[in-house]
């Protein structure tokens, strides 16, 4: 299984009220997998979680939207949603601690 780490540094009291996870990494990572080609249709599947302080906060696993023709295009999709994921997330993230 691949794996992608994505880490995106956040104050510890920027979250101190609005989330109670346990342990002491305030880190947001990122994992993203994919499975080329494994429907009966041929898409391939995306999956992707992101977790807060050992939590998980946000996943995804769902078919492509599109047939892809290589395992490198559905890595390269598989990236791509995650990323749109964590753009959304991030944006999701600063709202909450600008409106406390």
């Amino acid at each position: 299984m691949k794996s992608c780490k994505v880490d995106l540094e956040i104050s510890e009291r920027e979250f101190r009220y609005a989330l109670c996870y346990g342990g002491t990494d305030v880190r947001l990572r990122g994992y993203v997998d994919f499975d080329f080609a494994g429907d009966v249709d041929s898409r391939s599947t995306t999956g992707y979680v992101f977790t807060l302080r050992s939590g998980a906060v946000s996943w995804v696993s769902r078919l492509q939207k599109i047939v892809v023709l290589s395992t490198i295009e559905a890595e390269y999709v598989a990236a791509t949603e995650a990323c749109k994921g964590l753009i959304w997330l991030k944006d999701f993230l600063k709202r909450l601690t600008r409106n406390r």
